[in-house]
């Protein structure tokens, strides 16, 4: 009898495996090739339903038959299996993908969604960093970062611009990094941790970063907050600048808008007559 370990089973069944059908893939993982006989004594795989389950898998390409009598059978391995399932599950989210975006008669909203609970909050940060395809800023504490540093590190991968603010030390592998090198312990003593993450100046997540269920956060694409965000992001690196005096104009650059050009010139020829009408 081949013991199957609870985990593994209700894990295959979340990737479209029925209970039968993570048994018996598990089985013969174990003790292979093996007849649909001997699974269903090891795996307490019904003799009725277990020759149709082994079909099922075969035409699904996880398990291989091998034409000798008795018919015997083999898994793929589980490398081959991760491989199987990411082909088939990717096409299946680009179907739906595309199928949903001609269902949906309405433009995309730039409304706010309601983030509850750290580990929802750093699985959306996840998400979105994955997904990015030109810039990813981030204001936040180590521990977060650290957490998102797979995701942060193959998108540098991906040629996507990185900046990190951070109170904390932060390595500077993960990207155009500024930080004071503040430990946590120190600065959990006057503030909660908090999180900003804007990914291709198209969507921001904002919130605090407690290790808490009910802690929440806000998912938006909002324009007006979106800008607010970055913002705050520049003005801490520029803070950062003035403070162990570094030239931090290129970053702050990349991150504003190219409406600030303009700005910058108005800005500087209100200053200009200010001070003519001063000196006059």
């Amino acid at each position: 009898m081949v013991e199957i370990p609870p985990n593994l089973q209700r894990i295959l069944t979340e990737f479209g495996f029925t209970n039968y059908e993570a048994k018996t893939y598990l089985c013969l993982l174990k003790n292979s090739p093996a007849t649909g006989y001997e699974i269903s004594q090891q795996a307490h795989v019904p003799r009725s339903v277990v020759y149709s389950v082994l079909r099922r898998l075969e035409g699904r390409g996880f398990v291989l038959s091998i034409h000798e009598k008795p018919h015997r059978y083999l898994p793929l391995s589980p490398k081959q299996l991760i491989a199987r399932l990411q082909t088939d599950f990717g096409s299946r989210l680009n179907a739906l993908k595309d199928n949903l975006s001609a269902f949906n008669s309405k433009p995309d909203t730039e409304g706010f969604w309601n983030i509850r609970g750290y580990d929802s909050l750093m699985s959306t940060c996840e998400m979105l960093i994955k997904d990015a395809q030109n810039s990813v800023y981030i204001s936040g504490w180590y521990r977060e970062i650290e957490r998102l540093s797979d995701a942060i590190l193959n998108a540098r991968k991906r040629n996507v611009d990185v900046v990190i603010f951070s109170f904390n030390a932060i390595d500077n592998s993960f990207g155009e990094v500024f930080c004071y090198g503040i430990s946590e312990e120190q600065l959990e003593q006057y503030w909660d941790h908090k999180l900003i993450v804007v990914t291709d100046n198209n969507d921001l997540v904002m919130g605090s970063a407690n290790q808490q269920e009910d802690e929440q956060a806000i998912w938006t694409q909002n324009r007006a907050v979106l800008t607010i965000a970055v913002n705050y992001i520049i003005l801490d690196i520029t803070l950062f600048g003035q403070r162990v005096k570094k030239d931090i104009s290129q970053t702050v650059n990349r991150l504003r808008s190219e409406h600030y050009t303009q700005i910058d010139h108005l800005i500087a020829e209100a200053l200009r007559a200010r001070q003519q009408s001063l000196s006059g």
